[in-house]
């Protein structure tokens, strides 16, 4: 009889044990990216984006919440097109803008029809700090042969969009378990046999505005201070098309980057399109699975 109520008991105490192992500010984050609605060069990109809201709600249990890391659709239509297909999911969606949402000449447009570029929000206690990349850098147009030194600043107006944003994200508070969540990442890959990935090309990161004097034109230090304060150490970023996890370091700051694959295409060797589950602990511990999308090519 003694040994039956100490099995009760051991029954009813199991759930606490639980949350005092994994905390109770654990959460699930699924991260979509690059759904690319509207795009010429994707034309399957919106049936994918069907089939993954499709797999997500068939998660049990359900994600905390869906955050969108940018590059939505190519027009006001596509932003449309997506938004509605995404509002099919069980979960609450936050989203991101990209490079493709948001152009040095439409901020207005894109804050008209999703709401503020940059924001935080909290899941179980996590905090979760959205940034606008493309305040941190001219993004408008591909040009194959750029490098680092060719970086230029922002044009004027548009650089006082990013100062107020810089100024606002020093204004935050840092608190325990703080992401950073943002379409183009902080930093490239650099691999372990040399070389660096996608390239040292400055589309595909945030980098300094050389020989310069300006300090408001130095994005990526900027914001490493912003981070540094905040001591944020994880990013959610998409735009490389390609699932990465990995960690950079600039002087004492480093950064675990957590990039997302797209839905509408993959790019790189051995890319699959499809999406990312986050679980992150109470700690701040953050594990990512990737999902493929289900019968996309």
């Amino acid at each position: 009889m003694e040994f039956h109520r100490l099995c009760q008991r051991a029954v009813r105490l199991l759930p606490l044990l639980l949350c005092s192992a994994t905390g109770f500010a654990q959460a699930t984050i699924v991260q979509i990216s690059d759904t690319h609605i509207g795009l010429s060069t994707a034309p399957n990109a919106l049936q994918h984006l069907q089939t993954v809201v499709g797999q997500i709600n068939a998660m049990s249990p359900q994600p905390d919440a869906v955050i969108v890391s940018g590059d939505i659709g190519e027009t006001s239509s596509d932003w449309t097109t997506a938004r509605d297909t995404l509002a099919n999911l069980n979960a609450e969606v936050y989203y991101c803008p990209g490079n493709h949402d948001i152009h040095t000449t439409n901020i207005s447009t894109y804050r008209q029809f999703f709401g503020n570029d940059y924001y935080s929000f909290k899941i179980n206690n996590i905090t979760f700090m959205v940034i606008d990349s493309q305040l941190l850098g001219d993004f408008d147009t591909f040009t194959s042969g750029a490098t680092p030194a060719s970086v230029q600043p922002l044009p004027s107006s548009v650089q006082t969009e990013s100062d107020t944003m810089l100024t606002w994200l020093g204004r935050q508070t840092a608190v325990s378990n703080e992401i950073a969540v943002q379409h183009v990442p902080l930093f490239p890959q650099s691999l372990s046999g040399g070389g660096t990935y996608p390239s040292t090309n400055p589309y595909w990161a945030i980098y300094n505005v050389q020989n310069d004097t300006n300090i408001h034109h130095e994005y990526r230090t900027e914001e490493i201070n912003a981070l540094t304060a905040l001591n944020i150490h994880t990013m959610l970023a998409g735009h490389w098309h390609n699932q990465r996890n990995f960690t950079a370091t600039s002087g004492p700051f480093t950064l675990d980057l957590r990039m997302a694959p797209a839905v509408a295409y993959a790019i790189g060797t051995g890319a699959q399109v499809g999406y990312t589950v986050h679980t992150i602990s109470s700690t701040g511990v953050v594990t990512t699975t990737m999902v493929p999308c289900s019968g996309c090519q």
